[in-house]
């Protein structure tokens, strides 16, 4: 079952929803999209499927989707605790997901090299 804005509701408070939706459904939404769009991105490089009906991929999306409601209203430190909350659910049952500072020495190479016919630095500007 695809998780809608009434799972999203039933996570807080209804003044706190309305609060941080500022009224609008559509914030909800949009914060529910962009939740799903990153945990799916979280999991999938672990090897393992996005699936919805998975009860720890749901767990995490609603906390993401939390965390972007938050970061939307500019409560930040509460935004940064799901954030935490989310990253810790997807590694404890995926393992270890890719995150901005981390690099993989032993990857595959992002570029390649070329004959060039002219020596770029004897080109014109």
């Amino acid at each position: 079952m695809e998780l809608t804005v009434e799972d999203l509701k039933n996570e807080l408070p209804e003044q706190d929803y309305d609060t941080l939706t500022l009224g609008e459904d559509t914030v909800a939404v949009r914060c529910l999209l962009k939740a799903k769009v990153w945990v799916k991105g979280m999991i999938q490089p672990t090897g393992n499927e996005y699936d919805e009906e998975n009860e720890i991929v749901r767990e995490a999306v609603l906390k993401r989707a939390l965390y972007e409601l938050f970061s939307f209203v500019g409560q930040e430190s509460r935004a940064r605790e799901k954030a935490e909350d989310c990253e810790l659910l997807i590694e404890s049952a995926f393992g270890p997901i890719l995150k901005k500072d981390d690099t993989n020495a032993n990857g595959p190479a992002v570029g390649c090299m070329r004959n060039c016919r002219v020596n770029p630095l004897e080109r014109s500007l």
